[in-house]
């Protein structure tokens, strides 16, 4: 990762060469680098096109003196002047805005005490909380691109800038939401590690901009810039204003993207797994192997998110104590009602007391988070947020017991297991697994998110009703559970309807 004031990546001649053969620079290019570093793509397109016409700006004055050999380099900071402004050209020929902008954040500069810092511009026009919470702290290679776009956009041009695939799809949702005039676009993946020792998922990223034609919003992917002649591998981009993964997909199954009929819900977070998590052997013992006697009401059987994704959601292998039914809750009382369980914690408070998480300060001692009524249901339907497969488990009692979720799924309660089955067997259909791959960005840390599976209304998927209460039922009988046919057939198109009053607790 950069590791100076200027957060900057080198861009090696080879990367830089394929890029611009990519664009299909001609003979007669503009080419613009800002940033330009050394100027490997000012080298470049002297390589690919020998008779174009190029320009550099690099605040560096010594890396400014070694890109000069390849065009005319300006040494000036970007961010204070616009960028059309920078360039006097000889020739008329198509303009080409080129280049790999510091992939770094403002908030990572600061930290480095650098000058070279965008000024506090809120283009995106954040506020309140998102603000509070970071998302007004944009990446530096996104500020340059959207710059770029927005300073040159009254012309004809393409850009092709090397970045995060996360900024290519910021940029491009931003874009749409002003209504830049782009009429193509591509991202063609590249191996950042091999080629910047960055662990992250970047591309070659590629606009065309005419404000004569009707904008696109849609970006075709390839998997690799030195085979862009390989089929893409499908578009992401702006749908109906919405920000989707896969257009192709989400436009077949578009109308059941809106709202969930039921609250999507985390699973419990303690922040102590030494402490709070213990092994079902199936005395609950600790990762050490001492084996405890704990008032049974504060003990459950716990599953976690890989358990779920690999199918051991039917295997109890964990406990886990829940100090206080839900969050906020007095815990003091413990001592008495459950002086054994207040033992074990008191013996592990410099644990407990040292979570760093400020979600426990001024809260009742040995807190956790994350939980409710929801969490003691018989019933729930859970789904990993950190596995890039969306694959929902009906969830039963274990040992007779609810079972708790850890706060790396999602569930949703239930307490009628047809109701249940019949939730599960369509959050399995295809056409669910369809929407959800349409939206989901799969590099993302965590690819399921509460938000997106709040978008899922499952009573608009155009799933076949005969199909779905069949496997339902075998899903049904899988588990042991009881099954009414007849009521699982009004459930379809009308699930949630009774949610609020029946699962009020919740």
């Amino acid at each position: 990762m950069p590791n100076n004031e200027f957060g900057d990546f080198q861009t090696p001649l080879g990367l830089a060469t394929q890029c611009l053969k990519v664009l299909g620079l001609p003979e007669n290019a503009r080419v613009f680098e800002p940033t330009c570093g050394l100027g490997a793509f000012l080298e470049a397109a002297a390589e690919v096109s020998p008779a174009s016409e190029r320009f550099g700006v690099e605040i560096n004055a010594e890396y400014a003196a070694g890109a000069s050999q390849w065009g005319k380099v300006t040494t000036a900071n970007v961010f204070q002047f616009a960028l059309p402004d920078a360039a006097t050209w000889e020739t008329d020929g198509p303009l080409f805005v080129v280049g790999n902008p510091p992939w770094v954040t403002a908030a990572e500069l600061k930290r480095m005490d650098s000058d070279n810092v965008p000024p506090k511009e809120n283009i995106k026009k954040v506020k309140g909380l998102d603000a509070l919470l970071g998302s007004s702290n944009f990446d530096v290679c996104e500020y340059i691109i959207l710059k770029a776009l927005r300073e040159f956009s009254s012309q004809p041009f393409v850009l092709g800038m090397l970045c995060k695939t996360q900024v290519a799809r910021n940029v491009i949702d931003y874009a749409a939401s002003i209504a830049l005039p782009i009429a193509n676009a591509a991202v063609y993946r590249i191996d950042a590690m091999r080629w910047f020792d960055a662990a992250v998922d970047a591309c070659w990223f590629t606009i065309e901009v005419n404000p004569a034609v009707e904008p696109n919003y849609t970006v075709a992917m390839y998997e690799d810039v030195f085979k862009p002649e390989a089929p893409s591998t499908g578009r992401f981009g702006v749908v109906d204003s919405l920000l989707v993964a896969n257009v192709d997909k989400y436009i077949a199954v578009r109308e059941a993207d809106g709202k969930s009929p039921y609250v999507w819900r985390s699973g419990m977070k303690h922040d102590a797994s030494s402490v709070f998590e213990l092994v079902a052997t199936p005395q609950p013992t600790t990762k050490a192997g001492q084996q405890l006697d704990l008032e049974p009401e504060y003990v459950f059987p716990l599953l976690k998110c890989t358990d779920v994704f690999r199918g051991r959601h039917r295997e109890h292998t964990k406990w886990v104590i829940v100090p206080q039914m839900e969050f906020g809750a007095a815990t003091n009382h413990l001592e008495t009602t459950a002086p054994r369980l207040w033992s074990y914690l008191e013996s592990n408070a410099a644990a407990i007391d040292g979570r760093k998480s400020s979600i426990y300060r001024n809260r009742p001692r040995f807190s956790v988070f994350g939980h409710g009524a929801y969490t003691f249901a018989p019933y729930k339907i859970a789904i990993s947020g950190l596995h890039k497969e969306p694959i929902f488990r009906l969830i039963a009692p274990l040992n007779n017991q609810p079972v708790v979720l850890d706060d790396t799924c999602y569930l949703l309660p239930f307490e009628d297991p047809t109701e249940a089955v019949v939730v599960a067997s369509i959050l399995n259909s295809p056409q669910c697994i369809a929407l959800i791959e349409s939206l989901v960005f799969w590099d993302s840390k965590r690819p399921i998110t509460k938000k997106l599976l709040s978008r899922i209304d499952i009573n608009k998927l155009p799933v076949d009703a005969e199909t779905i209460i069949a496997n339902a039922a075998d899903l049904a009988e899988e588990y042991g559970l009881s099954f009414d046919s007849a009521k699982a057939s009004s459930l379809i198109g009308r699930l949630g309807e009774q949610a609020e009053s029946e699962l009020a607790l919740f």
